[in-house]
């Protein structure tokens, strides 16, 4: 198989695997983006303990949810510096109060949804597993990667229903 050139982001975890897992179907950004396609997900290096703070709060308030679709890790089977997954990136939002009071519980939980922000909308969303060693950068960057089929695997549509704990 030959490498391809794709576009990439790399986001801090929780966030990049949140996606993969089915909670994030919107990648909250203070830019906006004219660009349409494939988007590979990239998990960057670093960490820190309010990272892990964050993904412990995530993961009290959806665990149940979570466990029922075997899509749930543990902070410390997280990937960093890889490509978590691929996913079409089909629309950017600037977000207004009714655009972000339409968004349910896990969006607002998984982003920063400040107005005048923006939401880019991902659909198609496939794990990459296991995932691929990749150099992030800043903002949107082309990298080249060989992704066999066989590495992907279709995420659920449904949304996890809030936990009433």
């Amino acid at each position: 198989m030959t490498n391809t050139t794709i576009k990439a982001i790399s986001l801090h975890q929780p966030w990049a695997s949140l996606i993969p897992m089915g909670l994030k179907k919107y990648e909250t950004r203070s830019w906006a983006t004219s660009y349409r396609g494939p988007l590979l997900i990239c998990a960057a290096k670093k960490t820190s303990i309010q990272q892990q703070q964050i993904y412990a709060s995530i993961f009290y308030t959806y665990q149940i949810q979570l466990a029922e679709t075997d899509n749930w890790l543990e902070w410390d089977d997280l990937s960093f510096g890889c490509a978590v997954a691929l996913a079409d990136l089909t629309d950017c939002i600037r977000m207004t109060s009714a655009f972000i009071s339409a968004q349910p519980e896990t969006e607002i939980d998984c982003g920063d949804w400040t107005v005048d922000r923006f939401a880019w909308k991902l659909e198609n969303i496939r794990r990459i597993m296991p995932p691929i060693q990749v150099t992030g950068r800043q903002g949107l960057f082309d990298t080249e990667i060989e992704l066999p089929e066989e590495k992907l695997e279709a995420m659920p549509a449904a949304t996890p229903k809030e936990n009433a704990l």
